[in-house]
């Protein structure tokens, strides 16, 4: 075959974009899913939505925001994400745009997944509290929605707290991702963003939630594994199939029963 048969022959990997509202967010909820998609030859791209100024309690916000480029680049490397995009809207100030900003926002992010070719999009849930995260959902849901290329959108968790009001929507699809295997290069990523890991002992955090999200969806089962992270799939498509294929290991937990499994009474 020559040079320029061979050119016929080239494989499409599949493709996927993480959006966060600030910088450390995929690597705390999802970083073991990111690690086992990289691992099955998946090109990755990170999209970051504001400057994360205020993301600190000791250092000012000019600080701040150039610690936290420099930590969140690191962990890049860390991963072996090469593609990057940050909006650097004002942390905090994202879900007050002005609807002619907003607009503007909402089409680059839809030029973004088309020209990236895009196969899965993963944005936070709609449950989450953070403001910056409320609008990050928001605008991606707008801007997956209108894309040409229809990708999966894919919702993960980073904070939910206790007593919030949560309303996740209709989900088709809730996945257990077993993380086992990518923990400990999970925990070392967290763990470079050293700035947070001093204020807010984020590595400890993840391994009780983690930790948790396992037992729980493993109740009544059998636990083969023992940190897990949960994502959601508010509507499949026949990038699905191309998806869970580029993970380690994962369960379907969609429908978790409480008690007598012939009962179906659904938790």
């Amino acid at each position: 075959m020559d040079k320029k048969e061979s050119k016929d022959y080239v494989i499409k990997m599949p493709k996927a974009i993480f959006i966060d509202p600030h910088g450390d967010d995929p690597i705390i909820a999802v970083g073991g899913t990111q690690i086992q998609l990289l691992d099955s030859g998946w090109e990755i791209k990170q999209i970051q939505m504001t400057d994360g100024r205020h993301g600190s309690n000791i250092m000012d916000p000019e600080t701040t925001k150039i610690v936290r480029e420099k930590e969140g680049k690191k962990v890049r490397e860390h991963l072996g994400i090469k593609d990057f995009y940050n909006f650097g809207v004002e942390d905090g100030k994202l879900d007050s745009l002005d609807p002619e900003k907003r607009g503007e926002v909402i089409e680059e992010l839809k030029r973004q997944i088309e020209d990236y070719k895009a196969d899965v999009v993963f944005i936070p849930g709609r449950a989450e509290g953070h403001p910056d995260h409320k609008a990050t959902y928001k605008i991606c849901h707008k801007a997956i929605e209108m894309s040409e290329n229809k990708p999966l959108e894919v919702h993960y968790l980073v904070w939910l707290f206790p007593f919030h009001r949560h309303d996740p929507g209709k989900l088709e699809k809730v996945l257990k991702v077993n993380i086992d295997g990518e923990f400990n290069k999970k925990i070392e990523a967290i763990r470079m963003n050293e700035s947070q890991e001093r204020e807010g002992r984020y590595s400890e955090i993840v391994k009780h939630i983690n930790g948790y999200f396992s037992l729980i969806y493993s109740a009544y089962r059998d636990l083969e594994e023992k940190t897990c992270e949960i994502i959601a799939l508010p509507k499949i498509n026949e990038k699905y199939d191309t998806f869970v294929k580029g993970l380690r290991s994962w369960d379907d937990v969609t429908e978790v029963f409480h008690g007598r499994k012939e009962e179906k009474i659904k938790a």
